[in-house]
Parts: C-alpha cells; sequence; structure tokens
C-alpha cells in the first residue's frame, strides 16, 4: 500500500510540473528579426533594432528590442511625421525622438510611442507577427 500511494504522490507531482511548464515561459531576451503587421502601424524588427511606418509618418528603433522575462521592453528611437503633396528639396524632417513600449509573447506585440521631447503620446497599437500592415499613405 506505501508503494502505491509513493507511486501515486510522483505522477501527481510530475503530471503538476509539466502542466505549470509553458505558464512560466520566459520572454527574455531580443525580438528576433521578424515582420509585424496591425491597424496604421508595420513594423520591421533587425538585431540592431527597428524600423516602423505608421499612417503619414515613420519611425526608428536605434537599438536591439530586449524583451524581459515578462515580455515588457522599452526602446529608445526616433520618429517623423509625415505631410501629404511633394517633400521639397530643403525641407527638414519634422523628427523626434521618441520611447517605443510594450509586450510580447513572440506572435502578438502591444505598442506605444511616445515622444520624448515633447511628452505627445502617439498612441497604442496592437501588432502581430507576420502580419501585413495596414497603413495608409499621406497624399
Amino acid at each position: 500500500m506505501l508503494i502505491l500511494r509513493r507511486s501515486i504522490l510522483t505522477g501527481l507531482a510530475s503530471l503538476f510540473f509539466v502542466a505549470a511548464g509553458p505558464c512560466s515561459r520566459d520572454l527574455a531576451g531580443p525580438i528576433a528579426a521578424s515582420e509585424w503587421g496591425g491597424e496604421h502601424v508595420g513594423l520591421t524588427v533587425s538585431a540592431t533594432g527597428g524600423a516602423l511606418e505608421y499612417d503619414c509618418a515613420s519611425g526608428t528603433i536605434d537599438q536591439p528590442i530586449l524583451a524581459a522575462t515578462d515580455g515588457n521592453f522599452t526602446a529608445n528611437g526616433t520618429h517623423t511625421r509625415g505631410h501629404g503633396g511633394p517633400i521639397g528639396i530643403d525641407e527638414i524632417p519634422d523628427r523626434h525622438p521618441a520611447r517605443y513600449e510594450g509586450w510580447t509573447d513572440g506572435e502578438t506585440m502591444k505598442l506605444s510611442v511616445t515622444l520624448t521631447d515633447t511628452g505627445d503620446k502617439l498612441g497604442s497599437f496592437t501588432l502581430v507577427r507576420g502580419q501585413s500592415p495596414h497603413v495608409f499613405r499621406c497624399l
């Protein structure tokens, strides 16, 4: 009887650890080179950062995007506002330093953008890895 109890307890403990495994997934590390898309935004991630395109704007992430164990990340870069019509030869781009903050599980990403020189919050976006962006160009 004692051997049967030990076998049952050992089996239950093993089952508990196997079942708990996926819940404790460690998301730490660089976000792999990939394409991400969502409504009004697209992100191309590379080993050195990223490039964003929005409706009538663009951005850069100027450092590797490193997620913490819970999937949260913060990275710095730039945001450049666009406009309709032609770009003048001597036109100075409306570029601002930006902070990109978000979360990812490797398949979905939540991203918010803040201009660090003005404090303007440009919005929050949901992106999906491998999805094409839905971006409208300014004309």
